[in-house]
């Protein structure tokens, strides 16, 4: 993997002092191991690891609690839409049902009684208008008293007043049936949701529940089943290191593989690439989404994958081996830029420059000078080991680990500087190609090649410029024991 390195990274002062900084032996024989440009293709590729799931995954609930009285389907059964999954115990539900009709039918004849009441009101009412309309007959002539006539006008008004609570009854009445009609429908809802229903077609992929199992659905719906929708389509979240998802693009092409078959290749494209990190132990990555056809239905959901993501291909190119841009002769220093896949950063002797630039006193520059040994100690380990995953995941801690301890021994002047030499200057944008060095034996003797080089492997390198076809370079040296 390329590193885009700053003037004062703590990463090259860790990588360079790994190559660059250590102690001049005594001369002994040194046999070196030459390797050879060669043409060939190459390939610059992403690797990482993800997890198979299906495009939709449905997680089919219930909104009841109760008994688990039917269950239709099993783990791996192809379901169709609205299909019948499973049933819960219905008998409380049905008897709701039916206390809600006899509810419903109760405030049905309760509206027909306060109907009857309102008509017999209305009556009264008018037979009292049409006495008191012959009382006032009467009155005129002489032939009843006021009193008479006065109680007449009381019963008109009585009676009235009659016809009004009887409307008033039969308004209640009829909330009443409306209220009992929406507790029916309630229950007959509820007695509908005892039937588990798929919404999609699609595959069982889980099942959490076994007949006669009681589910409560108190706060939330109890998860009973997943449905993948179309298993003939699968995804894979894959996590990618913030260094390398600057070069991470959509409709890229993956390849991964799964322990299943690991003598397969399945392809996928990257449909989408989210934004949102994923921060663990101070180390960031970002999900990234590749979408690859399943028709043989091999891939299931859960697998671990191993992904490659290919982010440029050459044919017919001249190759260098990554161990001749990984070789410098013990003790040498350069101020040209490493450019092997690994990274090292800058070659000059930046723990000197550190020392003159925030001017450090002699105590500062005996402590940062073992931190530093100790770091270099350590950075050489990983190089060595060659784990370039395990160098992305602890390289960027090593850094945040330097810089603290760093940190504690410095001024807040020294603080202020030292700050702004980590920043150092915005990070290089990855190009066709870029600058390298190999070393050569020629009459006996290590002598430097520069070189331009571009795409990169786990084996070998693109060169651009520099190199020819059967040129030798020397990939590593042997000193023989005294």
């Amino acid at each position: 993997m390329t590193r885009y390195i700053t003037a004062f990274s703590l990463a090259a002062l860790l990588l360079a002092g790994v190559l660059l900084y250590g102690n001049k032996s005594d001369e002994a024989q040194i046999n070196y191991v030459l390797g050879d440009i060669t043409e060939g293709d190459i390939e610059s590729v992403v690797v990482t690891t993800g997890t198979l799931e299906a495009l939709n995954t449905i997680v089919v609930g219930s909104q009841l609690s109760g008994q688990i009285a039917e269950l239709y389907v099993d783990f791996n059964d192809v379901v169709e839409a609205d299909q019948l999954l499973a049933r819960i115990d219905p008998r409380t539900f049905e008897a709701r049902v039916k206390q809600n009709e006899a509810d419903v039918r109760v405030a049905e004849a309760s509206i027909q009684q306060r109907d009857a009441d309102v008509v017999r009101a209305r009556a009264l009412h008018s037979q009292a208008q049409r006495e008191l309309k012959r009382r006032e007959d009467l009155r005129e002539e002489d032939y009843a008293s006021a009193s008479e006539l006065d109680q007449d006008l009381t019963t008109v008004e009585t009676t009235n007043a009659q016809v009004k609570m009887a409307e008033a009854a039969v308004a209640n009445a009829r909330a009443v049936h409306a209220q009992r009609l929406a507790m029916l429908s309630q229950s007959q809802l509820d007695l509908e949701r005892t039937m588990i229903r798929s919404p999609v077609a699609g595959t069982v992929i889980n099942r959490t529940i076994e007949l006669g199992q009681t589910v409560a659905a108190s706060l939330q719906a109890p998860e009973l089943f997943q449905i993948a929708q179309d298993l003939h389509e699968m995804k894979v979240e894959a996590s990618v290191d913030e260094a390398d998802i600057g070069r991470i693009k959509e409709e890229m092409v993956c390849r991964f593989s799964v322990d299943a078959y690991p003598e397969r290749k399945f392809r996928g494209l990257i449909r989408q690439i989210r934004k949102a990190p994923d921060k663990v132990q101070n180390v960031v990555t970002y999900r990234v989404i590749i979408t690859a056809s399943n028709n043989d239905l091999a891939l299931f959901p859960g697998m671990t994958t191993n992904v490659e993501i290919v982010l440029g291909s050459r044919e017919g190119v001249l190759q260098v081996p990554n161990a001749a841009l990984r070789y410098a002769p013990k003790g040498f220093s350069q101020e040209s830029e490493s450019s092997s896949p690994g990274g090292r950063g800058k070659r000059g002797d930046l723990l000197q420059r550190l020392k003159t630039e925030l001017e450090l006193s002699a105590l500062q520059e005996t402590e940062i000078e073992s931190l530093v040994s100790d770091m270099q100690k350590e950075a050489r380990r990983m190089v060595e080991s060659g784990d370039r995953a395990s160098m992305r995941t602890r390289m960027p801690q090593l850094r945040v680990n330097m810089n603290s301890k760093i940190s504690v021994l410095l001024n807040p002047a020294q603080q202020r500087k030292f700050d702004q030499m980590s920043r150092g200057s915005p990070r290089r944008r990855p190009t066709s190609s870029r600058p390298g060095a190999v070393w050569q034996l020629i009459d006996g003797e290590p002598k430097q090649t520069e070189i331009q080089i571009g795409l990169a492997d786990n084996q070998v390198t693109e060169v651009v410029e520099g190199m020819s076809e059967g040129d030798k370079v020397i990939v590593r040296a042997i000193r023989n024991p005294d």
